[in-house]
């Protein structure tokens, strides 16, 4: 089939480096596309016309030509510059890990538009000012469930019994939460009963409803600890964002 010479996209930067004097490879998550990458030519010039819409983090309308290794940019309109999470390092920090995350799990050409308004809505609520690590924290669950690497939450994964809001526990290796029986003769982390109802409620919850949320201390510690051991073990490495996220995310 012939290759479409200009397409458009609707995408939001992800991640960027610099290229010769003036250009920039910009790797981008579209909802038509999913992820792909292009060159912004002459974008570091002063007075570069795409500039001041291909920001890190920013969603753009792009109109982008078919290269034979990189597609390459024409025209660029921001749809939103998420303006506050260049300004204030946690809120930064925060949107790195949540770019690197998905950057890491997906593969390039792969549409999922659910995916790209994960990533819309989970920007969008952190720039509005809602709880960085709960918002961080539910991108997690949301895209590893889309991915089909969630975590089970409501039955054991090892045995299959249903788990009820009792205190239980978690495995990594086992993919979830543990039955009583499962937890003393597999091994695990300790789970409480708070914990999993944080852990199914960042699950479930829509983000926008999460964005006005924020959980408790020993909710906050629990549920950091279990997915900054499931996370990984899922991407294949620890990302390196992670480290500069306060109090471990």
């Amino acid at each position: 089939m012939r290759r479409v010479r200009l397409y458009a996209v609707s995408a939001v930067v992800i991640r960027q480096r610099e290229l010769g004097e003036a250009d920039r490879i910009l790797v981008l998550y579209s909802r038509e596309r999913g992820k792909l990458s292009a060159v912004a030519k002459g974008i570091r010039r002063p007075r570069s016309k795409l500039a001041g819409s291909l920001q890190l983090f920013s969603q753009a309308e792009i109109q982008l030509a078919a290269g034979r290794s990189l597609e390459v940019v024409t025209q660029a309109r921001a749809a939103n510059a998420f303006y506050n999470l260049r300004q204030e390092m946690s809120r930064y920090a925060h949107a790195s890990y949540v770019a690197e995350l998905l950057d890491t799990l997906t593969e390039e050409g792969l549409a999922d538009p659910s995916l790209y308004e994960l990533l819309v809505e989970t920007l969008s609520a952190l720039d509005a000012g809602g709880d960085p690590a709960t918002l961080t924290r539910a991108f997690e669950l949301k895209l590893l469930g889309q991915l089909g690497y969630g975590p089970e939450l409501d039955s054991c994964a090892s045995c299959g019994a249903e788990i009820d809001g009792k205190a239980r526990g978690f495995s990594v290796s086992q993919g979830g939460v543990l039955c009583a029986r499962c937890l003393s003769t597999a091994g695990g982390a300790a789970l409480s009963a708070a914990g999993l109802r944080a852990l199914r409620d960042l699950r479930g919850l829509d983000t926008a409803v999460l964005a006005g949320k924020r959980m408790s201390k020993a909710a906050r510690e629990e549920v950091g600890r279990l997915m900054r051991a499931y996370v990984p073990f899922h991407a294949g490495r620890e990302l390196r964002s992670a480290a500069f996220l306060a109090g471990g995310g």
